[in-house]
C-alpha cells in the first residue's frame, strides 16, 4: 500500500480510520517499528527522573488497573499508565518529531498503544497498524494547521497528539465510523497545551495527557457517548479556534505520511529548534579541526518560532537548558559532542561551558520566518568566528535524523543500548531489543509481562 485516498472531512477522517484495510506497506511497518525501538529507548532512560517518579507518585493511589509503567512492578489503568509511560518518553525531549504536525508522535502513540493494546491483548502487527494510523490523522491535521498552530504559541503534541492518539486507539479497538467520529470529536475537547510550559516538569506532562486522552476518548466514545459530528470545521470549530488558516486539506492519492515524511529521530537530547545550529558547529568543528579555545563566536539565524522556543538565555534547570541555544551550543563547543550526561545539575554549572555560553549570539530570522508552509521551510545559519580570524559559515535545512538526513539503524540500536544501559544490565537491555525488533509476532500482554520482570 504505497498510496492512499485521503480523507478531507471529518466523516472521511472517521471512514478511512475505521474502514481501510490493514497497512502491510514494508518501509510504513519498518519505520513504525524503529519509532517503538526509539520510543522506548527514551523511556528507559528516564524512568529515574524526577519528573516520571512524582507522576507516578500522584496517580499510582487513584485506583488499580493491569497495565505495565515501564521501570515499576506495580500496574496502572490503561489511562494513567499511559499518563505515566508518555511523560517518560518526552521527560529528556530525547524522542522523535514528527514534522508534519511539529509534533512528538511518538511519545504519544507509543504509550497509548502499548497501555491500551497490553489491555485487550492486542497483538504487536496491530499495533503497528494503529500506530501508523494514528500518525496520519496528525499529519491531515499538520497539513491544515502549521505552520500557524504551532507559531501561535500552541504545543501540537498535546492537542494534535491528542487526536492522533484518540484515532489510533479507535483503530487497536476496530471501532465502527461513527464510534470513531465520536472519539475524535471528544478529543478535541481534551486538546489543550500551551508552549509556556517549556523548560518545565509540565511540557513532557503533555505527552502523558495526549496518550491518556486518546485512550479515554476511544472508550468514552466505544461506551456510546455521543459528540458533535464535525468538530473541525466551521467559526467554532477545532481548526478555526485554533489557528489554522483557511486552505483545504486536500491529501488524496498520497503516500503515507510515514512514507513521505518518516519520523525526525533525535542526535541531541534537547529541543529540536536548536538541533540545525548544534549539526553546524559540530560539522564546522570536525571539518576544521576546532577546539573550543579555537572559537571567538558563533552566531546562529534561526526562524522566530524556533528562537521563542529557546528562550533560556541563562538557564536555572536542567529544564530549561534543554530549552537553551546558548546552552547547548556552549556545551557542544567545550565537550564535542552533546549528550544526556550534559544534562545534569553538575554539568549545568561546569565553569568552562557557562564562560563559552556568552560567545554564542542567537538571532531571529524576522517575521516572515513562521509564513512557509512548514516550520523547518527555512534555512538556519550559523556562523563560527574563529580567533585566527577566519569566518566559517554553515547553512541547514533539515536536521540530522530527518529523512533528508537520516540516522542509520546501528545508531538507532547504539542510542537504544546507551539509553536503556541507564536503566537495564546489557543482557536484559538487548532482550527487549529483540522484542521491539520482531514486536510483530509478540502479544503486547507478553512485552508487558517482560516489561515487569525487568530490574529496572
Amino acid at each position: 500500500m504505497n498510496t492512499i485516498t485521503a480523507p478531507n472531512t471529518a466523516d472521511e477522517i472517521a471512514i478511512w480510520i475505521s474502514e481501510t484495510a490493514t497497512i502491510c506497506n514494508p518501509v510504513a511497518r519498518q519505520r513504525a517499528r524503529e519509532a517503538f525501538i526509539d520510543t522506548f529507548a527514551c523511556i528507559l532512560a528516564a524512568t529515574s527522573e524526577e519528573v516520571v517518579q512524582k507522576v507516578f507518585e500522584g496517580l499510582h493511589r487513584s485506583g488499580g488497573g493491569l497495565c505495565s509503567v515501564v521501570g515499576r512492578t506495580e500496574t496502572l489503568s490503561a489511562e494513567n499508565a499511559a499518563l505515566v509511560n508518555g511523560t517518560a518518553a518526552h521527560a529528556l525531549d530525547f524522542d522523535d518529531n514528527f514534522l508534519p504536525a511539529v509534533t512528538h508522535a511518538s511519545a504519544v502513540l507509543v504509550p497509548a498503544l502499548l497501555a491500551l493494546g497490553e489491555e485487550v491483548g492486542a497483538s504487536g502487527d496491530l499495533l503497528l497498524d494503529a500506530y501508523i494510523v494514528g500518525l496520519e490523522i496528525q499529519a491531515w491535521l499538520g497539513h491544515r494547521m502549521i505552520p500557524a498552530h504551532y507559531a501561535a504559541g500552541w504545543h501540537a503534541t498535546s492537542t494534535i497528539g491528542a487526536i492522533g492518539a484518540a484515532a489510533a486507539c479507535v483503530r487497536l479497538l476496530t471501532l465502527d465510523t461513527e464510534t470513531a467520529r465520536s472519539a475524535l470529536s471528544m478529543a478535541t475537547s481534551m486538546a489543550c497545551g500551551s508552549k509556556i510550559q517549556f523548560g518545565s516538569m509540565t511540557k513532557p506532562l503533555h505527552a502523558g495527557l495526549a496518550a491518556r486522552a486518546g485512550i479515554t476518548a476511544s472508550r468514552l466514545a466505544a461506551a456510546g457517548v455521543q459528540a458533535h459530528p464535525d468538530p473541525f470545521e466551521g467559526p467554532w470549530g477545532f481548526l478555526s479556534l485554533h489557528h489554522a488558516p483557511a486552505r483545504p486539506g486536500n491529501r488524496r492519492n498520497a503516500s503515507l505520511a510515514i512514507i513521505d515524511h518518516g519520523l525526525a529521530r533525535k542526535r541531541w537530547p534537547c529541543c529540536a529548534s536548536a538541533h540545525r545550529t548544534l549539526d553546524a558547529i559540530h560539522q564546522l568543528m570536525r571539518e576544521n579541526d576546532l577546539t573550543a579555545e579555537d572559537i571567538a563566536r558563533i552566531e546562529t539565524r534561526i526562524p522566530d518560532s524556533n528562537a521563542r522556543n529557546l528562550r533560556f538565555d541563562s538557564p536555572t534547570t536542567v529544564n530549561e537548558a534543554r530549552f537553551s541555544m546558548t546552552y547547548t551550543a556552549a556545551a557542544l563547543a567545550v565537550g564535542g559532542t552533546l549528550g544526556l550526561e550534559d544534562f545534569t545539575e553538575e554539568a549545568l554549572h561546569r565553569p568552562d561551558v557557562r564562560a563559552f555560553m556568552p560567545r554564542i549570539t542567537m538571532l531571529e530570522a524576522g517575521p516572515e520566518s513562521d509564513r512557509g508552509e512548514g516550520i523547518w521551510d527555512m534555512p538556519a545559519m550559523t556562523t563560527i568566528a574563529t580567533c585566527d580570524g577566519r569566518v566559517l559559515v554553515r547553512e541547514i535545512l533539515q536536521p540530522v535524523g530527518t529523512i533528508h538526513a537520516p540516522l542509520q539503524e546501528e545508531d538507532l540500536e547504539q542510542k537504544f543500548r546507551s539509553c536503556a544501559s541507564r536503566s537495564l544490565p546489557p543482557q536484559q537491555s538487548e532482550g527487549l531489543l529483540a522484542i521491539l525488533r520482531g514486536i510483530e509476532g509478540h502479544n503486547v500482554r507478553q512485552i508487558a509481562s517482560y516489561l515487569r520482570s525487568l530490574s529496572v
